[in-house]
């Protein structure tokens, strides 16, 4: 159980991370450099579109989407971790913590 936990919380790091690069790569379009790789927008756009069906994030020219993606991969992995204390005690000795 202990392993699973850690894998849905390793892969919940890994789409915050994709989120982050999905901003960063955005602030490129503002110098004119359109760049955005596909994996990300298959990856992206169902999360996307889910959370823009029920809760209305734009703000003008602003796209709170991925903040409040963030927001939600946090809030899972905090409950996970508050639920089960075993993994966290799993991941720092993982880690070296």
């Amino acid at each position: 159980m202990t392993t699973i936990l850690i894998a849905i919380i390793i892969f919940l790091q890994f789409i915050e991370y994709i989120v982050i690069f999905d901003i960063i790569l955005s602030w490129l379009s503002l110098l004119w450099l359109r760049f955005r790789p596909k994996f990300m927008r298959d990856i992206l756009h169902p999360l996307y579109s889910f959370v823009q069906k029920y809760i209305p994030c734009r703000f003008w020219a602003f796209d709170f989407t991925p903040i409040i993606i963030i927001l939600i991969l946090a809030f899972i992995r905090g409950l996970i971790l508050m639920t089960f204390p075993e993994v966290q005690f799993t991941l720092n000795q993982l880690l070296g913590y």
